[in-house]
Parts: structure tokens; C-alpha cells; sequence
């Protein structure tokens, strides 16, 4: 999901463009992201983030930063995915099964590993630089979720604003929460 109001959709692997209020966000967010090299989703929304953060630094792609898949529901209202599928909708909310996944999609566990993978691979890469990943609050959430020992399941308490910053210090499989959701960068109209 990205965004809200009435006419939000479910947008895993959805490729949407930033809104008008993700624009203003993004534009924002400039000046507030130092890094010597930006890993993106290659998702829309996210590419045009990095584009915006990178002030020089090189931007490099990779699928694994991508938002959770929602399977048959991506793409779709929220409005009529909590109708059709009230039962999953409901299994989900209770934030109870690692092994959710919304139909045809990808469960939390496996986003889970997903994400640690990635962000693993990205810090051998670059063992002494300052990276920036531009991504999704869904992989945010799992990285945190690694990080306080919570189960995939339990994501919401990591859940991150739009074009907010949120910094750790990686090695390996393990990191140090240095800032957690920090929008001081947005003016508060544009904090959602």
C-alpha cells in the first residue's frame, strides 16, 4: 500500500509514479541524503526517489529492494481487496502467520529473507562507504523486524512515512538502529 485515502491501492510490485503529494515529498527529501553510491527498487517510485537523492552519487538497481509481492491484490483498491478478500485481509491484520502472503503472493518470511539478502550483499560490497538504499516501507519493516528479534509478522511497529530516513549501521547479517523514521526533513502537511 502506498499513500492512503479513499482511492489507495494495494502497490507491492505495482508499478505506480509518485503521487503529487510524493512528488512534493521527494522534492523535500534533496539535500538530506549523503551517500556515496544509492541502491534503488527498481520500481517507478522508488527510481524517481534516487534520482532525486543522488547529488552525484551513482545509482544502482537491484529487485531485491522491491515492496513485498501481493499477488493477485496488487494493484488493486484497498477498498475492494478488504471486501474480496475479507478473511486474508483479516489473517493479515492479526499480524500473526510469518507464512501470510495475499494470493499468488509473497509471504512475510520469505520478504523477509529477501531483504536481509540484499542489504547483506549491498554492506559486503561497500564495507567502508555510506550506501543509501531507497526502498520500501515493507523491507524497512523486515529489516528492523531482524534487527529487535520480532517475528516477519509483526511488521506495523516498524513502519516507516513516505520519503522518511531511516539510518542503521550494517556488517554482515546484523545492524545498529541509528535513526528510525525521521521526517523532519517535510513540512508537516507532507508528513504521512
Amino acid at each position: 500500500m502506498n499513500g492512503g485515502g479513499p482511492d489507495a491501492v494495494m502497490s507491492g510490485w505495482t508499478d505506480l509514479p509518485l503521487s503529487a503529494l510524493g512528488e512534493q515529498q521527494v522534492s523535500a527529501l534533496e539535500g538530506h541524503v549523503h551517500a556515496e553510491v544509492i541502491y534503488a527498487s527498481p520500481l517507478r517510485r522508488a527510481r524517481d526517489t534516487a534520482r532525486h537523492c543522488a547529488d552525484g552519487a551513482d545509482i544502482l538497481y537491484d529487485e531485491d529492494l522491491r515492496e513485498i509481492g501481493c499477488g493477485e491484490v496488487d494493484g488493486l483498491p484497498l477498498r475492494e481487496v478488504q471486501r474480496r478478500f475479507a478473511d486474508a485481509w483479516a489473517r493479515n491484520e492479526r499480524q500473526a502467520d510469518d507464512d501470510f502472503r495475499w494470493p499468488g503472493g509473497e509471504s512475510y518470511a520469505e520478504l523477509r529473507r529477501r531483504a536481509l539478502a540484499a542489504v547483506s550483499r549491498i554492506a559486503a560490497r561497500h564495507p567502508t562507504s555510506r550506501v543509501a538504499l531507497v526502498t520500501h516501507a515493507g523491507v524497512i519493516t523486515q529489516l528492523l523486524g531482524h534487527l529487535s528479534g520480532t517475528p516477519p509478522a509483526r511488521w506495523s511497529a516498524f513502519r516507516v512515512g513516505n520519503a522518511s530516513l531511516t539510518e542503521l549501521d550494517w556488517a554482515s547479517d546484523r545492524g545498529v538502529l541509528r535513526s528510525f523514521d525521521d521526517r523532519t526533513h517535510l513540512a508537516p502537511a507532507l508528513r504521512t
